[in-house]
């Protein structure tokens, strides 16, 4: 029986050693960055009254964006947030108002750099 007991407490001993010899610290990969951010209009931004599609570049290499107060319910977009670089279009309905009307399209990227309002106006 005593040597079954020195074994298990030799093994227990070596149990803790190789517990505390894991818990090393290791090396984090550096935070991300910033890279540079731009959202512009394709095009001219004036779609006509029949309604159309106008293309949103967005460039942000491999950062994170989303589109915020698109509120109205004549503009459409088929996403509203993604990472890295994409052509948004923005979809106008007709306008059977009678009156020249615009929107505001805000772009936002990662890392707290400012948002990117760009306006779209569409002839009556």
């Amino acid at each position: 029986m005593r040597i079954n007991q020195n074994i298990l407490r030799l093994l227990s001993f070596m149990f803790c050693f190789l517990v505390l010899i894991s818990c090393k610290k290791q090396d984090l990969p550096a935070k991300p960055e910033a890279s540079a951010f731009s959202a512009v209009l394709e095009s001219n931004s004036a779609v006509p009254a029949s309604g159309g599609t106008v293309n949103v570049l967005i460039s942000t290499n491999t950062d994170g964006w989303w589109v915020s107060n698109l509120s109205a319910s004549w503009a459409t977009v088929n996403r509203t947030y993604g990472s890295g670089n994409f052509k948004l279009p923005v979809t106008l309905k007709a306008n059977t108002s009678g009156a020249k009307r615009s929107i505001n399209l805000q772009v936002n990227p990662t890392f707290n750099l400012p948002a990117i309002t760009l306006t779209i106006n569409q002839d009556n």
